[in-house]
C-alpha cells in the first residue's frame, strides 16, 4: 500500500493532485469535477474502482467473477456514489487445451474461463451495470492462478455527500444483506498460496453474491434526503463487521446478537467476520434512525441498529451476554508488527527486447500466426 500510494502523495506535494476528495472515509478514489447540467456548473464526485477476486475465481469462477464485480460496487457505494460504468480484465491460460491436462487439485481452464464469464455476466445483468470493455488475456503464467479485475467508476453531486466524524452516542445502522459462512477469511484467502487442495477446503471463502440486495442499496443512496442523512459509511468488505464496523469510529460498542444471520448457528467469530458486498454499516444522528430506517423500509431493506459510537476508544464486541472483544484503538492503529524487505531489482539486458527489428522471413506465415493467437482473435462473446 505505500508503494501504491507513493506516486499520489509526491504528485499532491507538488499541488498536481488539487481535485482529489480527502476524507478519511473513502474506499475508492475520489476527485472533484465540473459538472455543467441545464447550463449551470454543479461539482459532482467521481469514483474509480477496482477490484481483484484472482483466488475465489480460481477456486469458485461462478462466484469468484460474479463478486468481484459486486466488490469493485461496493466501495464507491459506501462513499454515496451510483455506478454507471465497469470494465472486466482478466488473464487465463490457454483454454483450448485437453481436459487431460489440467493441473492437479486444479479446475480446467475451461471451465473456468466460461464459468467465470457466466457469473460476470450474471451479477451484472442483475444490478443492471454496463461493461464496456472486456479483454481476456491468455498466457501460461495463469495456469497457476486466474487474474480476474472488475473496475467501475461512479459519481454523485458532491452536495448530497456528507462527510463527518462519527461523534459519541452516534448509531450505526447495518443495512442490507444478512451474514453467513460464506465470505469468512475471503481477503486473508486472496493472498494464500494454492495447493492441491485448496478447491476442496477454500469454497467457504467465496462470497455468495445478492446482486437485487445490492441495487436496492443503490437505488436508497441515490435519493439525496437518504444520503444526507448519512454522516460516515463502510462496506463490508475484507473483515466484515469488525474491519466494516470498526473502522467508523474510535470508540464502538457492537451488540452482535443484533446482526441478521442466513441461518442459526453461527458463533460470534464468525458473525464478526464474514465478508459481502451487499451490506453497508452507516453512521446517522440519533434523531436520524427512525428516519433512515423508514427510507430502508420503502425500499425492501433489513436495517438494524447493532452499534453506538463510545467515547472510551475501544473496540467492544458483545455476544450473548459476554464481551468477546475488548481492543485499544491505539493497539489497532499500530497496524501489528512492523516489517521491512530488502528488492534488488536487475537492468535488464538487450537479449529479447521486443523492440530490437529482426527479420521476419516468411511474412505471410508470420501474418497468419499472429491471427491465429488467442490474444488476437475476436473477443466479442465474453
Amino acid at each position: 500500500m505505500d508503494l501504491a500510494l507513493m506516486a499520489m502523495k509526491k504528485l499532491r506535494s507538488e499541488g498536481k493532485l488539487e481535485d482529489m476528495e480527502i476524507s478519511d472515509e473513502i474506499n475508492a478514489c475520489s476527485i472533484v469535477v465540473p459538472v455543467e447540467i441545464d447550463g449551470v456548473t454543479e461539482e459532482w464526485l467521481v469514483n474509480f474502482k477496482n477490484e481483484t477476486h484472482n483466488h475465489p475465481t480460481e477456486i469458485e469462477p461462478f462466484g469468484g467473477a460474479a463478486t468481484c464485480l459486486g466488490g469493485a460496487i461496493r466501495d464507491p457505494l459506501s462513499g454515496r456514489t451510483y455506478v454507471y460504468q465497469a470494465m472486466r480484465v482478466t488473464g487465463a491460460a490457454d483454454p483450448t487445451r485437453p481436459l487431460d491436462e489440467t493441473l492437479k487439485g486444479k479446475l480446467p481452464q475451461r471451465k473456468i474461463v466460461n464459468s467465470a464469464a457466466q457469473g460476470y455476466s450474471s451479477y451484472g445483468n442483475q444490478i443492471g451495470l454496463a461493461t464496456g470493455y472486456v479483454k481476456e488475456i491468455y498466457h501460461p503464467g495463469y495456469v497457476a492462478k486466474r487474474m480476474e479485475i472488475g473496475a467501475v467508476m461512479g459519481a454523485a453531486p458532491r452536495k448530497d455527500v456528507i462527510r463527518e466524524t462519527s461523534d459519541p452516542g452516534d448509531i450505526i445502522i447495518l443495512l442490507g444483506g444478512r451474514t453467513g459462512r460464506d465470505g469468512i477469511g475471503g481477503a486473508t484467502g486472496s493472498s494464500k498460496v494454492h495447493t492441491t487442495a485448496s478447491i476442496e477446503v477454500c469454497g467457504a471463502e467465496v462470497q455468495k453474491g445478492n446482486a437485487p440486495t445490492e441495487r436496492k442499496i443503490q437505488r436508497m443512496f441515490r435519493r439525496s434526503e437518504v444520503s444526507r442523512l448519512i454522516k460516515k459509511c463502510n462496506d463490508f468488505g475484507a473483515g466484515g463487521v469488525s474491519v466494516a464496523i470498526g473502522e467508523l469510529a474510535a470508540g464502538l460498542q457492537i451488540d452482535l446478537d443484533k446482526v441478521p444471520k442466513k441461518y442459526a448457528g453461527l458463533d460470534g467469530t464468525e458473525i464478526a467476520i464474514s465478508e459481502s458486498q451487499e451490506r453497508m454499516a452507516v453512521v446517522v444522528d440519533p434523531e436520524d434512525v427512525d428516519k433512515f430506517l423508514s427510507y430502508a423500509a420503502e425500499e425492501n431493506l433489513e436495517a438494524v441498529t447493532v452499534a453506538v459510537v463510545t467515547e472510551e476508544p475501544r473496540l467492544v464486541m458483545n455476544w450473548r451476554g459476554k464481551t468477546i472483544v475488548d481492543i485499544s484503538r491505539a493497539f489497532l492503529d499500530t497496524n501489528g508488527a512492523h516489517q521491512e524487505a530488502e528488492v534488488t531489482v536487475e537492468v535488464p539486458g538487450r537479449e529479447g527486447c521486443l523492440f530490437d527489428k529482426k527479420e521476419t522471413g516468411d511474412v505471410r506465415a508470420a501474418w497468419l500466426d499472429v491471427l491465429g493467437g488467442l490474444n488476437v482473435c475476436s473477443q466479442k462473446g465474453w
